[in-house]
C-alpha cells in the first residue's frame, strides 16, 4: 500500500461496507423488537382485562368502593324475581364544571367515587341496571332531559347556565325517582341513597309506621284552625320535625293522637312514641295493649327534652325554671322491669364534648353533653346488635339513666351481669331486657332539680355552667344504660283494666301539663278490660332515655347552602331500630356501611389525659375563688356598715388582699389551660416536623448515600 493510499481516504472505499450493513441489520433488529413488544404488551392488556373484567379487589380500609350485603341482597331479588331492567342515569355537568371556582370543582373527585360505585351495580345487577353518564353541557339536549328529570340545578353565571349533578332511576314502565343534587359532605350516605331508591321503586308498598307525640312533631300547621290562631298572635307556627321528613320517605307515616283511646293493630305496623308526658289514661292504656298484643314499639323517654320548651306567662317569666320538660310511662316500664331514674342525668368525663359554654369561652369537657366516637364503641354498644353496625358517631344530651327495677331480684337469685342475669330476667318475668348503648364504666347520674339553685345541688340554672358540673360529678364503677331493647310476651300494666272519663275536663292556658284538672262532673266513667291471655304475643320494643336524641338542634344541621344533613349518625340507629322491629333487613344492612374517619387519637389522649391530671386542682382553685368571693362580699359590706377611719382603712387592705387573692387564683387556672395548649402545641410540631422535615431529611440522605456509592 502507497503513502498516498493511506493518506486518501476514499483509496479502497469498499472496505467498510459490511461494517455498516451489520450495524444497520442490527438497528432494524432492535425496532423491530421494540415493536413486537408494544404490540405484545397491548395484546397481553386486552386480554388480562377480558379474562379480568369480573376481578376487583377493594384495598380502601372501609371497603369504600364495595357494595354491601343489603345492596347485594336488593340485586339478587331482582334477578330471583325476574325485574325488568332499571335505567340509572349519572348527571355531572363536567364541561361546565371546568370553568367554575375551585371549591365546586372539589365535586369531581365525588363524580368519580359515584361512578366506580355505580359500575359496582351494573356489573353485580347481570343486566338488570344499565347505568349512563350524561354531561348536561348549556342549551344542550342532555341539559333539557335533566330538567326533565327532576334535577336540581344551580345557577353558575349571569348566563342562566347551570350546573347539574344528580342521579336519576327510571324503571321499564316510566316510573321515576330522582336525586336531585348531591353535596359531597353526604358522599358516606350515597349507596344508602342509591339502594333505598331502587327499593322504593321496584317494591313501593311502605309499611305503616305510627308516630305518637306530646311535642309537635309533624309541625304546628297541621290543625287549619291552629295555624290561623297562631297567624292572629303574631306567632310562626312549629316546623316539622326532621327526623319526621326522614320517616315519610321511606314509610307510610301518619300521626297518633295524644289522646287515642285504642292502637288498631290492623292500622300499623309499628308504633313510634316520642316524649309522652302527662298522656291520660286512656292512651298509656292503649299503648299497653299495642305491645301486649304483639305490636312492635320505639319509644323516647326523656327527664329533659330540648323540644318540650315551657308555656310563656309574661307575668311570671321566671315559672319557666320550675317546669320540668320530663316523660315518663312509668307503669308500663315498671311491668317490663325497667324504671327512667327522674331527675337523674346520664354524666361521663370520658364521652364528654369538648365545646365552648359561651359564645366567646373556651372549649371544655361538657359531661352531660356525651358523643360516642368508632374508638369508644366496643365500650359502650351492644356488637351483637344489628341496630348498631357502621356507625361512626353518637350523641345524646342531658340523657336519662334506664335501670332494671328487678336487679335486686337478680342479686338474690345470685346471677352476675350478662346472659346470667338475662336468664333470671327471663325465669322471672317472662322479658329479656338486653342493655343496647350504656356509658363507660366510669358514668355516672347527676342529679338536677327544677329551680334557680344556688346551694349545694344542682339546678337547671347550672346547666350551663360547664365547670360546677364537672365540680359536683364522681366517676362511677359501671356503665349506665341509655337504652334497652325489651322482648318477650310482655305483661300489661293494667291487669284489671282502666277506668277513665268518657271526656276530658278543659284545661286553662299556660296550666303546665303535670297538673291534673279532675274531670267534669257529669261525665261517664267507661272501663275496659285488658286483651285476654289467649290474644298476647311476644313484642320488641327499643327503649331510649333520650328524647334529644331525635331532635332537629342534636341529630341533624344546616350547611350554608340551607340543605339538611346529618350532625352525626342518631338517625341511623333509628332507622335502623325501626327496619329491625319491622323485620326489613335489606336497606338496615347497606345503611350500616361505615364512613370514612381518620381521628387524629393522639391529639385526643393528651387533651384528655391533660384535663384528668388538673381536674382536682380546678376544682379546688374554683372553691378557693368561690370562698374568697363570699368573703369579700362580707368584707365590702361591713365598710358600708362602719364609718371609722381607721378601722375602713384596714377592712378596704383586706379587701386588697381578697382581690390579689382571686386574681392570683384565677391566673394559676389561665396557667393550667396554657399548658394543656402547650402539650397540644408540643405534639402537633412534632407531627409537622415528622412530615414536613424528617421524610424529606430521609429522601436526602438516601440519595447521598446512593451518589456516593456510584
Amino acid at each position: 500500500m502507497t503513502d498516498e493510499t493511506k493518506r486518501n481516504p476514499d483509496a479502497g472505499g469498499d472496505a467498510g461496507a459490511p461494517s455498516r450493513s451489520r450495524g444497520m441489520t442490527l438497528a432494524q433488529g432492535r425496532t423491530v423488537t421494540l415493536v413486537l413488544i408494544g404490540l405484545m404488551t397491548v395484546l397481553s392488556i386486552h386480554v388480562a382485562n377480558e379474562w379480568f373484567e369480573g376481578f376487583r379487589v377493594d384495598l380502601t380500609g372501609d371497603d369504600l368502593y364495595s357494595l354491601t350485603d343489603g345492596s347485594h341482597a336488593i340485586l339478587d331479588r331482582m334477578q330471583e324475581e325476574g325485574v325488568k331492567p332499571l335505567d340509572i342515569r349519572l348527571y355531572f355537568s363536567e364541561t361546565t364544571g371546568k370553568t367554575l371556582p375551585k371549591f365546586v370543582k372539589d365535586f369531581i373527585g365525588y363524580e368519580r367515587y359515584l361512578r366506580s360505585l355505580l359500575g359496582e351495580y351494573e356489573r353485580a345487577a347481570a343486566g338488570k341496571i344499565q347505568v349512563e353518564w350524561i354531561d348536561p353541557i348549556p342549551d344542550s339536549d342532555a341539559a333539557d332531559r335533566a330538567a326533565e328529570d327532576g334535577l336540581d340545578g344551580k345557577l353558575i353565571n349571569q348566563n342562566g347556565d347551570l350546573f347539574y349533578f344528580g342521579v336519576a332511576f327510571e324503571t321499564q314502565t316510566g316510573s321515576r325517582e330522582t336525586i336531585e343534587f348531591l353535596w359531597p359532605q353526604e358522599q358516606e350516605n350515597i349507596e344508602y341513597e342509591i339502594s333505598k331508591k331502587i327499593h322504593g321503586l321496584l317494591w313501593p308498598t311502605r309499611q305503616r309506621v305510627g308516630v305518637l307525640s306530646s311535642l309537635e312533631v309533624f309541625g304546628g300547621a297541621q290543625d287549619p284552625i291552629m295555624a290561623q290562631m297562631l297567624a292572629a298572635q303574631g306567632r310562626t307556627p312549629s316546623q316539622k320535625w326532621i327526623l319526621v321528613q326522614v320517616l315519610e320517605d321511606l314509610y307510610d307515616v301518619s300521626q297518633v293522637s295524644a289522646d287515642v283511646d285504642e292502637i288498631p293493630g290492623e292500622d300499623y305496623d309499628l308504633l313510634v312514641v316520642i316524649h309522652p308526658k302527662a298522656l291520660p289514661d286512656k292512651t298509656v292504656f292503649a299503648i299497653d295493649q299495642w305491645v301486649a298484643g304483639g305490636g312492635n314499639t320505639l319509644l323516647f323517654l326523656d327527664p329533659y327534652a330540648l323540644g318540650d320548651t315551657p308555656p310563656q306567662n309574661p307575668q311570671q317569666p321566671w315559672a319557666a325554671l320550675q317546669y320540668q320538660p320530663a316523660s315518663n310511662l312509668a307503669p308500663l316500664l315498671d311491668a317490663w322491669g325497667l324504671e327512667l331514674l327522674d331527675n337523674e342525668f346520664a354524666a361521663d368525663f370520658e364521652l364528654a364534648a369538648r365545646r365552648p359554654m359561651s359564645p366567646f369561652g373556651a372549649s371544655e369537657s361538657v359531661i352531660i353533653d356525651l358523643v360516642v366516637d368508632s374508638t369508644q364503641h366496643d365500650d359502650v354498644l351492644d356488637a351483637e346488635s344489628p341496630m348498631l353496625r357502621g356507625l361512626s358517631e353518637l350523641r345524646f344530651f342531658l340523657s336519662g339513666v334506664l335501670r332494671e327495677s328487678h336487679e335486686e331480684a337478680a342479686a338474690e337469685a345470685g346471677a352476675g351481669e350478662g346472659d346470667d342475669a338475662v336468664e333470671v330476667a327471663e325465669e322471672a318475668g317472662g322479658v329479656e331486657l338486653r342493655p343496647l348503648i350504656s356509658t363507660t364504666a366510669a358514668g355516672n347520674t347527676l342529679e338536677v332539680l327544677p329551680g334557680f339553685g344556688g346551694g349545694d345541688g344542682l339546678a337547671y340554672t347550672d346547666l350551663n355552667d360547664g365547670a360546677k358540673l364537672r365540680d359536683a360529678f364522681t366517676p362511677g364503677e359501671e356503665p349506665l344504660v341509655l337504652a334497652y331493647v325489651v322482648r318477650g310476651k310482655l305483661p300489661t300494666a293494667f291487669p284489671n283494666g282502666v277506668d277513665y272519663p268518657d271526656r276530658e275536663a278543659v284545661r286553662p292556658p299556660n296550666l303546665p301539663p303535670e297538673i291534673e284538672v279532675p274531670p267534669p262532673d257529669d261525665v261517664e266513667i267507661i272501663h275496659r278490660d285488658p286483651l285476654p291471655e289467649e290474644e298476647r304475643e311476644e313484642a320488641a320494643v327499643v327503649v331510649f332515655a333520650d328524647v334529644d336524641f331525635v331532635h332537629d338542634q342534636i341529630a341533624f344541621l344546616q350547611n350554608p347552602f340551607g340543605i339538611v344533613q346529618a350532625q352525626n349518625d342518631n338517625h341511623k340507629v333509628v332507622l335502623n331500630s325501626i327496619d329491625y322491629l319491622l323485620g326489613s333487613q335489606d336497606l338496615m344492612a347497606v345503611r350500616a356501611k361505615s364512613g370514612m374517619s381518620r381521628p387524629f387519637l393522639r391529639f385526643d389522649e393528651i387533651e384528655a389525659q391533660a384535663e384528668l391530671d388538673t381536674l382536682d386542682r380546678e376544682r379546688q382553685i374554683r372553691e378557693e375563688i368561690e370562698s374568697f368571693q363570699e368573703e369579700l362580699r362580707e368584707k365590702q359590706g361591713e365598710i358600708t356598715q362602719r364609718n371609722a377611719a381607721l378601722f375602713e382603712r384596714k377592712l378596704q387592705d383586706e379587701v386588697d388582699e381578697l382581690n390579689e387573692r382571686i386574681l392570683e387564683a384565677n391566673r394559676e387556672l389561665r396557667d393550667i389551660r396554657k399548658g394543656r395548649r402547650e402539650a397540644l402545641e408540643r405534639e402537633e410540631s412534632a407531627v409537622r416536623f415528622a412530615v414536613i422535615g424528617w421524610m424529606p431529611i430521609v429522601v436526602l440522605l438516601v440519595g447521598l448515600y446512593r451518589a456516593r456509592r456510584r
